[in-house]
């Protein structure tokens, strides 16, 4: 009797192994893809950005011309960058739809803020 229980035994464990394998490695995956957002001002004067997506807004420091800014978001949405120039002028970016394991680039000019996804 002791060989009847071994095996269903054997087959219960290697299957919970591999589904506890298959969990942990959907959950890195899950961690590893958080959206990333860069934000390069490419205008020739310093000016301030606010990205809002979701609930949440992100006040970024003062970007001089040529610098950028990275961070990370969480979840799934549309993101906006709202620019201030040094003059006052203000420029709000078109919507852009991000994911997991999506970059966002938001390029900054004298004129226009452009946005990009790249998966």
């Amino acid at each position: 009797m002791t060989r009847s229980w071994t095996l269903p035994r054997r087959i219960a464990v290697t299957l919970l192994t591999l589904s506890a394998l298959c969990a942990a490695l959907l959950l890195g995956v899950n961690y590893w893809a958080t959206p990333t957002v860069v934000v390069r001002n490419q205008s020739g004067v310093t000016v301030q950005v606010e990205a809002q997506w979701s609930a949440n807004r992100k006040q970024l420091p003062a970007i001089a011309p040529g610098a950028k800014r990275t961070f990370k978001v969480t979840g799934e949405s549309s993101i906006v960058f709202a620019v201030t120039y040094p003059d006052g002028r203000q420029l709000t970016s078109r919507p852009m739809y991000f994911t997991a394991f999506t970059t966002v680039t938001a390029v900054i000019t004298d004129g226009l803020v452009e946005v990009d996804t790249k998966f």
